[in-house]
């Protein structure tokens, strides 16, 4: 999730030939696999599709993709990023991602397993599974892989330019790309996504400020950039709830308007009324954990 997963952040490998990947047909756009990875490629272009025509029904706009699933022998040579499984947009405009969930979701999954109370981390094994290797441990695979409308909405984001005011709006946006996609198409995935977001309800002791989330997002370290990102689809969820997808019609307008930043938390004030109120809420989640620090 979410975190620096659709900007390269190496310099591009320069590697073999890519005739040893296979063609996944039946698409409307390119989707390449290595060898032993052409089930989960198709999986994930399934995804990509859904999340491509769920933009142009409600947005009337889609990116244009092209996918690349690469096994971790391949990520050597194919993927811009070090780190394997990590979505992002190589220096040929691929959407990159790996066969299998990303590394750092190890990550996440071990800070669960510390940090959550005994009864929420049950409650999340029960739903995701146990890690085969960490029994105590979530698996987390199902929600990396639902998690590819969420990488599909920031391609949109890249190709059409939009210039939101600050970070967390365009992280809502991408949100509520991946919450309009599963609420319509995969509610299995959409009891994924939101029953790991309700567990973290448990964890806001451990989020980012908001200043953090904001202006060292590059380098933050991939758990407290989750945390943020689950805070934010937790507001998505109830915008969503309420008023299904009229709210990501507004953050597009908002995108499209180059709505001028401001202050932090003053911002959320300045689009409260362009803004579903669980969405425009969203920075106070970040300055309640402040002020809890601060306490």
């Amino acid at each position: 999730m979410f975190a620096q997963t659709t900007s390269a952040r190496t310099t591009p490998r320069i590697g073999p030939s890519t005739a040893s990947f296979v063609r996944v047909d039946g698409f409307p756009f390119v989707v390449e696999a290595s060898r032993g990875a052409r089930d989960a490629a198709y999986r994930i272009a399934r995804r990509a599709l859904a999340a491509h025509d769920f933009l142009l029904q409600v947005l009337g706009v889609a990116p244009r993709l092209s996918l690349r699933v690469l096994d971790r022998d391949d990520w050597l040579h194919h993927a811009d990023s070090d780190w394997y499984g990590a979505p992002h947009v190589a220096s040929n405009g691929d959407l990159v991602v790996g066969a299998e969930p990303a590394d750092e979701w190890e990550d996440v999954a071990a800070h669960l397993a510390r940090r959550l109370p005994a009864r929420e981390l049950d409650k999340l094994v029960a739903i995701h599974g146990a890690d085969e290797a960490f029994g105590r441990r979530p698996s987390l695979a199902g929600v990396a892989e639902a998690l590819i409308a969420y990488e599909v909405a920031h391609v949109l984001i890249a190709q059409q330019r939009m210039a939101f005011p600050s970070r967390w709006l365009e992280e809502a946006f991408a949100c509520y790309v991946l919450v309009g996609v599963l609420g319509t198409r995969d509610p299995a995935g959409m009891r994924l996504v939101g029953s790991l977001a309700e567990a973290a309800r448990a964890l806001d002791a451990d989020m980012p400020t908001l200043a953090d989330f904001e202006f060292g997002f590059a380098p933050m370290d991939v758990v407290w950039s989750v945390l943020g990102q689950l805070a934010i689809t937790r507001a998505v969820y109830g915008a969503y709830a309420r008023r299904d997808t009229k709210p990501l019609v507004d953050l597009l307008a908002i995108a499209r308007a180059s709505v001028e930043p401001d202050a932090d938390h003053e911002l959320g004030r300045m689009l409260r009324a362009r803004l579903h109120p669980s969405i425009a809420a969203i920075p106070d989640a970040f300055a309640a954990h402040g002020i809890g620090l601060a306490a």
